[in-house]
């Protein structure tokens, strides 16, 4: 397993803690499993774009698991550079599960049973469905266009606008 973390909020302390039992829980799987050749749990803390593209061309299972809407790029840019058929494990939360996720393995970010079981299903798919989802994935993002978008955005946000009562806008706001 690789993760590729780019730690933020580091100056918050539950950040700090997080990072350090990921650090802490790896030490102890590459301690207990590791031989002389293999470890299998290899983490690279750092901002490397073109190292995080590189690892994703080979990926079998990507997670890609925000606890609130993120990471979306990460996601496309995913299931675009693969050449391997790999799995897609999306969070629900994660903004682009409107769009991917019919063909992603979907998990909650706060399940890690669920999600432990989906990297599992991930990695012992069928040669034939991973390749199904992994075209259905490409074709979703590279169809995707810039105006459809921003129609959307606008769209959502007067739907928004003409459901809120009259009496919440204020004289500024029609």
């Amino acid at each position: 397993m690789m993760a590729l973390l780019v730690p933020s909020r580091m100056k918050v302390d539950e950040y700090q803690d997080y990072l350090r039992d990921i650090m802490s829980d790896a030490g102890m799987i590459n301690a207990a499993y590791s031989t002389p050749y293999w470890e299998p749990v290899r983490i690279v803390v750092g901002d490397n774009y073109e190292r995080a593209i590189a690892a994703m061309q080979f990926y079998d299972v990507l997670l890609v698991n925000p606890l609130a809407d993120g990471m979306n790029l990460v996601a496309k840019e995913g299931v675009l550079v693969n050449q391997k058929d790999g799995i897609l494990v999306l969070s629900e939360d994660a903004g682009a599960f409107y769009e991917l996720g019919d063909h992603a393995l979907t998990v909650s970010p706060f399940d890690t049973y669920g999600t432990a079981n989906a990297i599992h299903q991930g990695l012992t798919m069928l040669p034939e469905e991973k390749r199904k989802r992994a075209e259905a994935l490409k074709k979703i993002v590279l169809n995707a266009d810039i105006r459809d978008w921003f129609y959307n955005q606008v769209d959502d946000a007067m739907r928004a606008s003409k459901s809120q009562a009259k009496k919440d806008s204020t004289p500024a706001t029609s």
